[in-house]
């Protein structure tokens, strides 16, 4: 499954950037990949890593498998995520009872406020999107308009970009 957002739907079309639904399922099986690496892959790849699902056990090592092979051919290294660093995140945009820091705060930074009853209406892959753009490695607009586009949260960002 490929779940479009309309917060990066301007990459949609030649696909030189990973979206965030690909980053969840490479993070999903423990692969990172740089811009550069995803980029010599052919468009046809891109939409198969873009569209396979990674919901069951059996699914993730498809994917895995894909993947590894596409490196293989191109002759790049895999670069694995570290375990436990992978967990910690994951128990941050997985937890419903408590909003991420980062997250939190990157709201506040835009003039906005998310609440509990917010966060827990998110659904895994929203409160990923929002974990992951809410790092200081994402510093464009992306942030502000996942979250108008996920809660309807309009930030003095959006206001300005309207």
């Amino acid at each position: 499954m490929f779940r479009k957002f309309k917060f990066e739907e301007d990459l949609y079309g030649r696909l030189q950037d990973i979206p965030m639904s690909t980053r969840f399922k490479l993070d999903r099986i423990g692969i990172k990949l740089t811009p550069k690496c995803w980029n010599r892959f052919s468009k046809e790849e891109k939409h198969v890593l873009c569209h396979l699902s990674v919901r069951s056990q059996g699914e993730v090592e498809c994917y895995k498998e894909y993947l590894l092979f596409l490196l293989g051919r191109l002759k790049e290294k895999a670069e694995w995520v570290d375990p436990e660093i992978s967990k910690q995140e994951k128990s941050q945009w997985e937890n419903l009872s408590r909003i991420p820091e980062n997250v939190y705060l990157k709201v506040l930074t835009l003039k906005g406020l998310i609440t509990a009853v917010e966060w827990i209406r998110l659904d895994d892959l929203e409160r990923y999107a929002l974990f992951r753009l809410s790092s200081d490695k994402y510093s464009g607009p992306q942030f502000a308009r996942a979250l108008e586009e996920f809660l309807g949260i309009r930030t003095a960002k959006t206001a300005e970009a309207s």
